[in-house]
């Protein structure tokens, strides 16, 4: 029996569609040039290699950085689908949607035999049940919000509603420090809106 032909330009042709795909709340919201799933996970890589020795002994370093640059895979399955406003989640569709990429992630890993075991990483990342991807999704509201801080800056926008589901997840004292201080960086009359909708918790 022949082993299947490892391609990895193929892969990272693949891949690459990723710097193509833009983040579908952002274009909701009219941003103007906005960011692609790549550029998201690129500083949350960045992100995760900063941080992730100030979280704990116990939290595997490699693995957060590896969830950081996998986590668009999935949308170049499903596309950057919005299943989270704000408060709202819509479990079945998340559900569904991440049904769908565990069970398609594996193609794209095949191409390079995936040795590493990449897709099994990606799906624990998926399932939110281990300290790292517990901590990996906290890490990537952060960035988020700190991209929607910069556009309300750079574009005179009120995106009120990224602040608020980031909130849902950040809990870890240091990544809810630099929310925070995100928070404290927005207009004041923006800041107070926030408040309201969050029940003074900012």
């Amino acid at each position: 029996m022949t082993s299947k032909k490892i391609d990895y330009l193929d892969f990272f042709k693949t891949i690459g569609k990723s710097k193509r795909l833009l983040r579908t709340g952002w274009v909701r919201e009219k941003i103007k040039d906005p960011e692609s799933v790549a550029e998201h996970s690129f500083r949350a890589g960045v992100i995760a290699m900063v941080l992730s020795d100030k979280l704990g002994k116990n939290l595997n370093k490699k693995k957060l950085i590896k969830m950081a640059l996998l986590v668009g895979i999935g949308e170049l399955i499903t596309g950057d689908i919005v299943v989270e406003r704000g408060e709202h989640i819509d479990i079945k569709k998340r559900e569904e949607m991440e049904r769908q990429e565990k069970e398609d992630v594996g193609k794209i890993f095949a191409k390079i035999g995936d040795s590493e075991n990449y897709s099994a990483v990606y799906k624990e990342m998926v399932d939110r049940v281990t300290l790292e991807s517990r901590v990996f999704w906290q890490l990537d509201r952060l960035e988020m919000a700190i991209q929607a801080l910069e556009y309300e800056e750079e574009q005179d926008k009120k995106l009120d509603e990224f602040f608020v589901n980031a909130d849902l997840y950040i809990q870890e004292p240091l990544i809810r420090g630099i929310f925070n201080d995100i928070i404290k960086s927005r207009r004041k009359e923006y800041q107070e809106s926030l408040r309201k909708k969050l029940k003074g918790k900012v």
